[in-house]
């Protein structure tokens, strides 16, 4: 199964943030979000919430145990793209 994210808000952005991660897990549908879970081999990782209506893309950004950070993901913290930290 592949998947397509058109990234409508500051999607350059949001892509900067992708760059270099490969997708890892996606879950469909859980009240009203589908979540896409990013990793890179060093450990980091990046779990994209898109709104069912894709009217909204937030992020989460960690720096290791994605495992946790998966199975937690409705209470992760996500940021909007204009409040990421720099990169």
């Amino acid at each position: 199964m592949g998947y397509t994210i058109i990234l409508k808000e500051n999607n350059m952005l949001l892509e900067n943030y992708l760059s270099g991660y490969d997708i890892a897990d996606v879950y469909e549908n859980e009240a009203g979000y589908t979540y896409f879970g990013y990793t890179r081999p060093d450990g980091s990782w990046r779990i994209l919430r898109v709104k069912s209506d894709e009217s909204e893309y937030r992020l989460a950004i960690g720096g290791s145990d994605y495992e946790t950070a998966i199975a937690d993901r409705a209470s992760q913290e996500y940021r909007t793209s204009n409040n990421l930290p720099r990169l």
